[in-house]
């Protein structure tokens, strides 16, 4: 039988957070919105949208921390509901997106109004929700559909991109973490990362291990460990 195009079952399962209840600490991910973004449009000029990041997940950064030069950019803007079953140029965007208030029904990023940014354009702004991964998928079902009329169905793109949403949960858990040891967000990015990146003695790495769904409970539990045994050194040593 034919995949069909996927809806929501709640508006909020789209959703990591919104608003006030994001963390500084969650790395950029695919389906980030940001408000108050510069673009420069064909003839020159500029002006601010907001923005829907449409980048894969696996092309986001050039090293695994640092985003890439150029990120794709799709421009979000109110419509008259969300209509799943069609307008497949664009992803739904219905409340509790900060944006769909005072009567507005929904808005959506636009996957053919789409502009390329820097990191500093980007992060200028100011990031208004973070998707959930089945808001991703949600999105990448939407946008294959879009560019190639084939429908996939979004759990086999919850299966291709389980390990980047592991990571970014793990990387925002440790930096909120490491955070109350009085270390900087972009410091204990790259302490993360550096631990995901290490060699084991059987010469896997964390971060591959996160690809496999029997040993990514094996990562946190290693991750858990390994903070605590910095928490017990900051004590000792006390704050620098």
């Amino acid at each position: 039988m034919p995949a069909e195009m996927e809806r929501p079952q709640d508006p909020r399962d789209l959703y990591h957070a919104c608003g006030d209840d994001i963390v500084a600490a969650r790395p950029v991910l695919t389906g980030d919105v940001y408000e108050g973004v510069t673009v420069i449009e064909t003839d020159g000029s500029r002006r601010e949208i907001t923005a829907m990041v449409l980048d894969h997940p696996c092309s986001l950064r050039v090293d695994g921390l640092n985003l890439a030069p150029r990120l794709n950019v799709g421009e979000v803007v109110p419509v008259p509901g969300a209509q799943w079953n069609g307008c497949f140029n664009r992803m739904f965007l219905p409340p509790p997106f900060p944006q769909a208030t005072n009567g507005v029904k929904a808005c959506a990023a636009f996957f053919d109004q789409g502009y390329y940014v820097s990191p500093e354009q980007l992060q200028a702004g100011t990031r208004i929700v973070c998707l959930a991964p089945s808001g991703i998928n949600l999105f990448l079902q939407r946008m294959v559909k879009h560019s190639t009329r084939l429908t996939v169905e979004t759990s086999k793109f919850q299966e291709a991109n389980e390990s980047p949403y592991e990571e970014a949960d793990l990387i925002e858990e440790w930096c909120l973490d490491r955070e109350e040891d009085g270390v900087k967000i972009p410091e204990a990015m790259s302490e993360c990362m550096d631990w995901l990146r290490e060699k084991l003695p059987d010469g896997r790495r964390r971060q591959q291990l996160l690809e496999g769904s029997q040993t990514r409970s094996t990562v946190r539990r290693d991750a858990r460990a390994h903070l605590k045994a910095l928490r017990r050194q900051y004590q000792q040593s006390g704050p620098s």
